[in-house]
């Protein structure tokens, strides 16, 4: 049976620091690759033709979702896979691609973004989140909105997920200012037209967060809480994420207390949330309670597509806390099972080995 063509699309504007990885993580399973340049003035145009990517020239107008709609009328691939030149197809994953798009699919699917944010890749925080970035070729499905921009259309409603990952690297530190300088000024464009869209106050919010002005993010989260309160609304799940977050790094654990019950009565399988509310317990001495949100966090749906995750909360971030806790209450042995089971889902969890360690030197002296 002859498998679908894929389309990867792309918008970019001098990349030549990054465009080579991006387009080599995808030329093995692409049919096509199709690069719209808004006004390079570097070698990003010919590196992508040294990748045989048909390169197309179009004026940036501050519109992500109008310049993406332009890439889609230039594929011919009954699939599109969406890309940044900041990111890359992961190789193992990635290479699933080709035998997994059939005919009996929704029009969108789904992958894992990991947005990759400190001084340099390899000693991360991430973060990630399910997107939609797989689209079936139909005309009748366009992106909307002038940023963080979501395709609309009457196929538009029903989804997949792929086991597939995208990494992102445009939130490391040396990459972000320029970009979170554009966003900000994109996101006040549009709030001046939606002043009280909750989605992009969310928006404005993580970007303030990730441009390291933390005052800013916790008032803009507050703010797009109590509005959606205020009309009896269910605040969005990013503005928990962001101020939980936020309330951690500035150690105000009593007030991060207060009402992470009832975000989690609005979002009960949302990890994350769990995950912040185990290490606001821990720092509260409310270590049973602790273990319990942790418990919660292992046992719970990783994929929802509207939830940003902490990388790591659904696995060895929980199960090294759940060794904390446990060796904190001198259950050394359950303690020891967690740390182990941390290190299985990620050997380089430092908390993890150097607990460990302790732990069973501490059996040792005692056998």
């Amino acid at each position: 049976m002859k498998r679908p063509k894929l389309s990867v699309c792309m918008i970019v504007k001098n990349e030549e620091r990054h465009i080579a990885r991006c387009l080599e993580s995808v030329q093995h399973i692409a049919d096509e690759i199709i690069v719209v340049d808004m006004g390079s003035s570097d070698r990003t145009e010919d590196i992508c033709k040294s990748f045989h990517a048909q390169v197309y020239h179009h004026i940036w107008e501050q519109n992500f979702s109008q310049a993406r709609n332009i890439s889609l009328q230039h594929a011919k691939g009954e699939w599109i896979l969406i890309l940044d030149a900041d990111e890359e197809l992961d190789p193992e994953t990635g290479s699933l691609f080709p035998s997994l798009l059939t005919d009996s699919l929704p029009s969108l699917g789904c992958v894992k973004i990991v947005n990759y944010t400190g001084k340099q890749w390899v000693e991360n925080e991430a973060f990630e989140q399910r997107q939609i970035r797989l689209i079936r070729n139909q005309r009748n499905i366009t992106f909307t909105g002038s940023i963080g921009e979501r395709p609309e259309g009457e196929e538009a409603s029903s989804t997949f997920s792929l086991p597939c990952t995208i990494h992102h690297y445009g939130y490391l530190e040396q990459e972000a200012q320029q970009k979170h300088q554009r966003n900000i000024s994109l996101l006040n464009a549009a709030l001046l037209i939606s002043s009280a869209e909750p989605s992009l106050i969310c928006q404005k919010a993580a970007e303030y967060d990730r441009g390291n002005e933390p005052d800013k993010a916790f008032r803009l989260a507050m703010d797009c809480i109590n509005e959606c309160k205020r009309k009896k609304q269910i605040p969005p799940p990013a503005s928990y994420y962001v101020k939980y977050k936020l309330l951690i790094e500035a150690e105000r654990y009593e007030e991060a207390e207060q009402d992470i019950h009832e975000a989690l009565g609005h979002y009960p399988d949302y990890c994350t949330l769990h995950y912040y509310k185990g290490i606001i317990m821990y720092q509260l001495k409310k270590i049973r309670e602790a273990i319990t949100a942790f418990e919660a966090c292992l046992q719970t749906d990783n994929e929802h597509h509207l939830y940003v995750q902490v990388k790591g909360a659904a696995d060895f971030r929980s199960s090294c806390w759940l060794g904390v806790c446990h060796a904190e209450l001198r259950q050394h042995m359950t303690a020891v099972l967690y740390l182990q089971k941390a290190l299985k889902a990620n050997p380089k969890c430092a908390r993890a080995q150097e607990l460990l360690s302790e732990l069973t030197k501490d059996q040792a002296a005692h056998a």
